[in-house]
């Protein structure tokens, strides 16, 4: 038998009470003189001493009562042996945040020294885990290494410890806790559960996933929270890059300033800058300001931001400007490329260099020495011999783009195709144009077009073009765009590695209004992006992120740190620090941008109540040592007291006693006046 209030068992000391006023019976105080009695002798008073107690039954009845109204307030209730082992012998996993917040002030340090007090407090019976989280969670010690080898617990996780230090990744606690609670297996089944929680806990951590789960009634989680010194802080984010990857590019930054903070002034500033060239001003406490981050006339890759204790957040890198190059070979007469008639003419204009692409244009009526990215054949039928050069170059991987012109080309598309069915003849001239239908924009080559603003075609005309067959049905040919009698206007396959792209119709004006359309350029730089020469700005990485590789090359990527590590065809990588990565493959050399997340910069605390929003069950606060022991034995008592009620069956049991008390004194009342 337990209590859950046992300071109340005092009360049934008042049980002195019934048998000091039974035995007291004095005599009355105040004689009144009557004449009828004046004969009679007076009885000697019996002295206390030999006073004895009447009315037993009564008198236990009373004491009975007061007995029971002190063990109904005292809470009884019931331990099972289950419980009783569960008390005895613990389960805990101590959970230590060492994400890129813990780099402020000593709170790693600190960190350390709460977890090495834990593991070191708990008994040789008790089972230890011990896990680090970030955006992941990581196990240091396991439960099934400590039930095997408990004696080396305390030398083994020092020394794991000790090699351990806060990542530069951002908080994610809602992972960390739905990875740790399928730690508690079917051999902790027995023991009290319970998880200490080392942390910051400050309010960029996640906790969005812990709605999706249901946490175990009978694992609780005890939260240590650290402070620093102070949590002014200072920090930036990138809000956006316009005209990205060039040397002129305007960059914006997102500045933040704590609640509360005693910081006002601040400095932006590029590494290795001129004074001259940096920002100062003043943010107010709780407030946050997209700003233009100052002249790069160092070309620098680091934006600087000075003025508060902790300098974790306190960096942004940018990736140098860096387009990479692509070669496209025309396969016709150099001289018609100021020609205005010329196909050469419109393709040199409209392939111009970018942000991310340097497109290089030659032009000649045989292929190059270096193998191109890309070949373009139009206005020109390639010579017999040359077929099999053109197929080779389609086949190993190559981008080929054919116009075809006259029934010539269907030898060529035969040969490239290996389709014997193939011919090519003009089309139907007997109306003034033709006009686009069908057109497949969710295809790859036809990317672009998925943008609503290029969707319109009626404004296009083609005032020439060539009727394309393929006889052999089922064939590795796919139409990507029709004209509006039916008859293909673009055609495509895939040879070998590489790609094939016919049009019945040329661009320039005397065949078709596309090269001075909206249409042309958008068309154009969506074939160099399916032939892996994508034109979009490169994505703002994060810490954790995996950096975008080409998934059929084999890279070489260097870290901030300097080391430099070697990926096979297929393999990924992902990134853990901040600053700068290189990576190299067999065609091109890039580099990327990787910053820390910004909500890691919101270090004010949060109230580990919010915890107990998501159903998580929480100690009495954060607990230390022996203290948070009685808090959770305390819990457990209280949650069985309250199921079982015991307190219940000892009213009634006092409303009897109560009852037959109040019977016997009125029976013993009636009697002693007959008698009288």
């Amino acid at each position: 038998m337990s209590w859950l209030f046992p300071i109340y068992l005092a009360g049934a000391a008042a049980i002195i009470a019934p048998i000091l006023l039974h035995l007291r019976r004095r005599p009355p105080q105040d004689r009144v003189e009557f004449s009828t009695l004046m004969f009679l002798d007076a009885s000697t008073p019996v002295p206390v001493s030999k006073r004895r107690l009447e009315n037993w039954l009564l008198l236990l009845l009373r004491c009975l009562a007061l007995i029971l109204l002190a063990l109904m307030f005292a809470r009884p209730f019931l331990q099972s042996e289950s419980a009783t082992a569960s008390s005895a012998d613990q389960a805990t996993m101590i959970l230590l945040d060492r994400s890129a917040s813990m780099r402020r002030d000593d709170l790693w340090k600190r960190a350390l020294a709460e977890a090495e007090r834990l593991f070191k407090a708990a008994k040789i019976t008790d089972r230890i885990a011990v896990a680090v989280y970030d955006r992941e969670l990581t196990p240091v010690w396991t439960f099934e290494e400590d039930r095997n080898t408990p004696a080396n617990r305390v030398a083994a996780l020092q020394s794991r410890l000790a090699a351990l230090a806060p990542t530069w990744n951002g908080t994610q606690l809602d992972r960390a806790l739905i990875a740790a609670v399928p730690s508690f297996d079917a051999r902790t089944a027995k023991l009290k559960k319970r998880i200490h929680l080392i942390t910051d806990l400050q309010e960029g951590t996640h906790l969005d996933a812990l709605r999706t789960i249901a946490w175990p009634a009978e694992l609780t989680l005890n939260v240590h929270r650290l402070e620093p010194a102070t949590n002014d802080n200072y920090s930036m984010a990138l809000a956006a890059r316009d005209e990205e990857g060039s040397a002129d590019a305007l960059i914006r930054v997102r500045l933040s300033n704590t609640r509360d903070s005693a910081l006002r002034d601040f400095t932006l500033a590029w590494d290795k800058a001129p004074q001259t060239d940096s920002i100062t001003a003043q943010l107010p406490p709780g407030a946050a300001r997209i700003l233009n981050a100052p002249p790069n006339s160092t070309n620098a890759t680091t934006l600087n931001l000075t003025g508060d204790k902790y300098d974790f957040d306190n960096r942004l890198f940018i990736a140098p400007p860096q387009p990479r190059a692509v070669r496209i070979h025309f396969l016709g007469d150099e001289a018609t490329r100021d020609e205005a008639a010329a196909p050469l003419y419109y393709l040199a204009r409209a392939l111009q260099p970018t942000a991310t692409l340097a497109p290089v244009l030659t032009a000649g009526k045989a292929l190059p020495a270096q193998k191109p990215d890309m070949v373009v054949i139009s206005g020109t039928t390639p010579a017999v011999g040359a077929h099999a050069s053109l197929r080779d170059f389609v086949s190993a991987g190559g981008f080929l783009v054919e116009v075809a012109t006259s029934s010539a080309d269907a030898a060529l598309l035969q040969t490239l195709t290996g389709i014997p069915g193939i011919t090519v003849k003009d089309g139907d001239g007997n109306d003034d144009y033709r006009m686009l239908a069908d057109v497949k924009i969710e295809h790859p080559l036809l990317k672009p077009f998925g943008d609503p603003k290029l969707r319109d075609f009626t404004k296009l005309r083609f005032w020439k073009h060539r009727q394309i067959e393929v006889k052999e049905a089922g064939s590795k040919i796919e139409t990507l765009a029709c004209f509006d009698n039916g008859q293909s206007a673009i055609l495509s396959a895939r040879i070998g590695k590489g790609t094939l792209i016919v049009l019945a119709s040329g661009w320039h004006p005397g065949d078709s209004q596309l090269a001075l359309s909206t249409k042309f350029v958008p068309l154009l730089y969506g074939w160099l992006a399916a032939a892996g020469f994508s034109h979009d700005p490169a994505a703002t990485l994060l810490v954790g992120e995996t950096l975008p590789l080409d998934a059929a090359a084999e890279h070489t990527i260097s870290g901030p740190d300097g080391k430099s590590q070697n990926l096979k065809v297929g393999e990924t990588f992902t990134t853990t620090e901040i600053g700068l990565y290189k990576v190299q493959s067999a065609s091109h050399t890039q580099v990327f941008a990787v910053n820390l997340p910004p909500d890691e910069g919101r270090v004010l605390p949060l109230a580990a109540q919010k915890l107990a929003e998501y159903g998580i069950k929480l100690s009495g606060g954060a607990d230390s040592g022996a203290g948070g022991e009685t808090t959770d034995e305390r819990l457990t008592a209280t949650d069985t007291e309250q199921r079982q009620q015991s307190w219940w069956y000892i009213l009634l049991m006092l409303l009897a006693v109560l009852l037959l008390e109040t019977w016997i004194a009125g029976r013993t009342r009636q009697n002693t006046l007959a008698s009288a």
